[in-house]
């Protein structure tokens, strides 16, 4: 899995497994928590919106009983009024980012994924299609005869038959193959440009976040069907119990042994210490399943956790920006890293999985706002409203969108950044320079530049509400420029 061949881009934690390779957790009960900085930036409405998009998973029966023809294709809704804000539904982005660390990736992305490149393999198909050879897209009619499964493989499973299919969610998919020198991709189209498309929850997970003002109302049958399969007590692998389980009593514990999912998976909140952001240890007690010499044996074990397993909290992400793109994140996850992967014990020798997904997880969103950009090179520091970027909680109803940052107690106030480049290149150097007024909620900052430190142009005005608000300022035409951050004119 190569980021020259689509997969494993900037943001991405993980790629498309195999049937049989993928990742789970295999205890019953997982632990949530938040820290301060949620409930002070967010408050308790914040808190609310995750714990509804987590209810929608406590909500699931069991694997054995669960019925894919209960769930709907498509659960996305718009509300125009957040759309026009600017606005990314909370809850909505939580329950994406949830499913990804439960062991599901981004299906309509991965319906093809690119196993390995041969130039002279495309080279010569551009031919015998009469494609010119600066062409950058293939369709899918000109590879799929040669492509299967050597160079292309289909990384996306009907939830019913787990057979591989193009359909996500009852809709059909094609694809062009994107070739570009050191970039070379599938990218999915919808076969029905009318037809809804793209609504698996789970893949919703890119760094850009979801789209403003489309919430859901709840989980799709693709995305049940994959938890379906991972939590099955049909699916079944050799693996290790977590490193925090405990046998209970006399008998030795059974560590390592072929298990089956563990069919059903409760969220429950961490118990709370004294002072926010602070945990007491819980013990969960359960009884472990594993099959030895083709008999199913059970053992009593109990885990003793001293943190949450989920652990929510929000930070400004600032320094991870990429100012080149103009690009600003909307959250930041634990990564793969930390996952044990039991190939060999499974007989996938050398491969990707089969493994399980170990604690802590956790999930930061970004402090957002407004963004502002000049249009360089060589501009004259004018500046463009770039978009609003909050969260916010709504439904699709006519209800009035619920804004975040709640107002800030000190924790939050205004952050105004400016990503400066100077010369007449996208290679030239980018400096940050960051101001953090002091005010009270509600106070007004202007922006201004100089060239002279005596003439001062307004570029923007923003508010002291506990949002980020960036500027990028790309290759100003003078050769020297002041800037600096007052109060604004009453």
């Amino acid at each position: 899995m190569q980021s020259t061949n689509g997969v494993l881009w900037t943001g991405d934690i993980g790629g498309p497994m195999d049937l049989g390779s993928g990742y789970r957790w295999n205890v019953p009960v997982i632990t949530y928590g938040f820290d301060a900085s949620v409930l002070d930036y967010f408050g308790t409405n914040g808190v609310a919106a995750v714990e509804s998009a987590i209810q929608m998973l406590n909500e699931l029966p069991p694997a054995s009983s669960l019925a894919l023809t209960s769930f709907p294709f498509d659960t996305i809704n718009l509300n125009t009024t957040a759309q026009a804000q600017g606005l990314t539904d909370l809850k909505s982005q939580t329950i994406s980012l949830l499913l990804e660390h439960l062991g599901l990736t981004q299906p309509e992305r991965y319906i093809y994924a690119i196993k390995q490149w041969d130039s002279a393999r495309i080279k010569a198909t551009r031919e015998l299609y009469g494609y010119p050879t600066n062409l950058i897209y293939l369709p899918e009619s000109c590879w799929l005869d040669w492509a299967i499964p050597d160079y292309i493989v289909m990384r996306n499973f009907d939830p019913d038959n787990l057979a591989a299919t193009p359909y996500v969610n009852a809709a059909l998919y094609n694809a062009l193959l994107y070739d570009r020198i050191n970039n070379h991709q599938v990218i999915p189209y919808a076969a029905d440009f009318l037809g809804p498309s793209f609504s698996a929850i789970a893949a919703f997970t890119t760094a850009r976040g979801l789209s403003y003002g489309y919430c859901f109302t709840g989980l799709t049958y693709d995305d049940v069907g994959g938890l379906r399969y991972l939590l099955s007590t049909n699916t079944v692998s050799y693996e290790t119990l977590l490193p925090d389980v405990q046998g209970i009593g006399t008998n030795a514990l059974v560590n390592g042994a072929w298990r089956p999912g563990v069919d059903k998976i409760t969220f429950l909140p961490h118990s709370a210490g004294l002072s926010p952001g602070t945990f007491l240890p819980m013990t969960n007690q359960y009884t472990d399943t594993y099959i030895t010499n083709g008999l199913t044996c059970q053992q009593p074990v109990q885990r003793v956790i001293c943190q949450p397993d989920f652990l929510f909290s929000v930070a400004d992400l600032g320094n991870d920006l990429n100012p080149s793109r103009w690009f600003i994140p909307y959250f930041w996850r634990t990564g793969t890293t930390n996952w044990i992967n039991h190939a060999q014990a499974n007989g996938n020798t050398n491969g990707a999985g089969p493994g399980i997904i170990p604690p802590p997880v956790q999930i930061t969103f970004n402090k957002l706002g407004f963004r502002y950009y000049t249009s360089g090179p060589q501009s004259q520091d004018e500046n463009g409203l770039g978009g609003v970027l909050l969260w916010a909680s709504f439904d699709a109803s006519t209800n009035a969108p619920v804004l975040y940052p709640m107002p800030p107690t000190g924790a939050n106030p205004l952050t105004v950044r400016m990503w400066l480049t100077l010369g007449t290149s996208p290679n030239d150097q980018t400096t940050r320079f960051e101001w953090n007024p002091s005010g009270t909620f509600g106070d007004r900052f202007t922006l201004q530049t100089s060239t002279n430190l005596q003439t001062w142009k307004d570029l923007f005005t923003a508010t002291n509400d506990g949002t980020v608000c960036t500027y990028w300022n790309d290759y100003p035409a003078s050769p020297s420029r002041f800037y600096r951050l007052i109060p604004a004119a009453q």
